[in-house]
């Protein structure tokens, strides 16, 4: 998994994961006694050969599972000696507030299912109820109504993801413990979060190229009042170029409606002189330019993405791009909401998960 980091100007902390942890040594140097390790919900859940959140609904007789599985799983917890977290251990119902917006491009949920997969993973060997609700947003990602999800009793805490917070919904939010998970506020600092290296991602695509001999590189799909992870990408491509020496060139559009930009990537191949390279805002742009270009990919230019989308391993040929391990994001955005809600006063920082650029067929040195 890429390494983690905390954005520049926060308090670097310990992984939030280890809150509450034993320890061989305790806060007077004393040594303290570590409990012997016990069978996890994870060991159950390997052994039956079912997912974490099975697991976690039959051993707690929650509907969802049918009765077989349910059996075998309770058969194993038996054998394994299982104790159940305490009711006073364990954190609650998790409200989890998704975006969604009618014109949602495959991106989205491709980025967005991967990192709830990460939070109901992380949710279930807690013994964490997990309550999903969508938050609605406009063309700017800002929320325009109000989720029924923050009227539900027991909620002890919010994860947003990938929306951007207005003062509004930071106001109707702020007496739950917050994480924002790919979520931008208006009021930076209000809230913990957890984003990718977005800057340092498209940085990489763009280095990849210029050693590859590209010099006509030119960025799809992004725009100066883009969602700000989309805006990190531009800016790590910008700096990236500048410091070769070498000029953006920036095919503006939507990220999350690619048809006009990616029209506009094809028609500038007819200029003179053309790029020889594109890097792509995201996956579903790179993916929807393979469509049009098809074999002359890379022999003619060569393509990039972000976010390393299950499509884009499928496509022939399969599209370079960055990958972000989205699941562990939404593990880590659901440890670290796990730590403010017996830590509140806690200075708020932001996550930052590593990105890493994956090689395979839509790049090589130009014609």
């Amino acid at each position: 998994m890429p390494p983690l980091r905390t954005a520049p100007g926060r308090v670097p902390r310990a992984g939030p994961a280890l809150a509450g942890a034993p320890t061989g040594t305790s806060s007077y140097g004393r040594r303290t006694t570590v409990p012997e390790s016990r069978a996890t919900l994870a060991d159950i859940a390997e052994r039956a050969g079912v997912s974490l959140a099975a697991a976690s609904l039959a051993v707690r007789g929650k509907p969802g599972v049918g009765d077989t599985t349910r059996q075998r799983v309770l058969d194993i917890a038996h054998e394994l000696d299982y104790r159940a977290r305490s009711s006073t251990s364990s954190p609650g119902a998790i409200g989890v507030l998704v975006r969604a917006r009618e014109r949602d491009h495959i991106e989205s949920d491709a980025f967005y299912g991967s990192v709830i997969a990460g939070i109901t993973e992380e949710c279930a060997t807690i013994d964490a109820d997990l309550r999903l609700d969508s938050l609605t947003v406009d063309d700017q990602l800002n929320p325009v109504s109000t989720p029924r999800l923050v009227e539900a009793p027991h909620i002890r805490g919010f994860l947003v993801l990938g929306t951007f917070v207005s003062a509004e919904t930071i106001r109707l939010l702020s007496r739950w413990p917050v994480v924002l998970v790919d979520s931008y506020t208006a009021e930076p600092g209000m809230f913990p979060g957890v984003v990718s290296d977005n800057m340092g991602g498209t940085a990489a695509a763009t280095s990849r190229l210029i050693g590859l001999g590209h010099r006509r590189i030119a960025l799809v799909g992004t725009n100066p009042a883009a969602f700000p992870s989309i805006l990190e990408r531009r800016d790590g491509y910008t700096r990236t170029m500048l410091a070769e020496g070498l000029e953006p060139w920036y095919i503006d559009g939507q990220h999350h409606t690619p048809g006009p930009c990616v029209a506009a990537a094809v028609q500038a191949l007819d200029q003179e002189p053309p790029p020889t390279a594109f890097v792509t805002a995201n996956d579903a742009v790179a993916l929807e330019l393979m469509g049009e270009l098809r074999d002359r990919v890379p022999r003619q230019v060569s393509i990039i993405g972000f976010d390393d989308i299950e499509a884009a391993s499928l496509m022939r040929p399969r599209l370079d791009t960055v990958a972000v391990d989205t699941r562990a994001m939404g593990r880590l955005a659901v440890s670290m909401l796990r730590h403010r809600l017996t830590h509140p006063d806690d200075a708020v920082f932001t996550a930052v998960q590593g990105a890493s650029l994956v090689v395979r067929d839509t790049t090589a040195p130009p014609p």
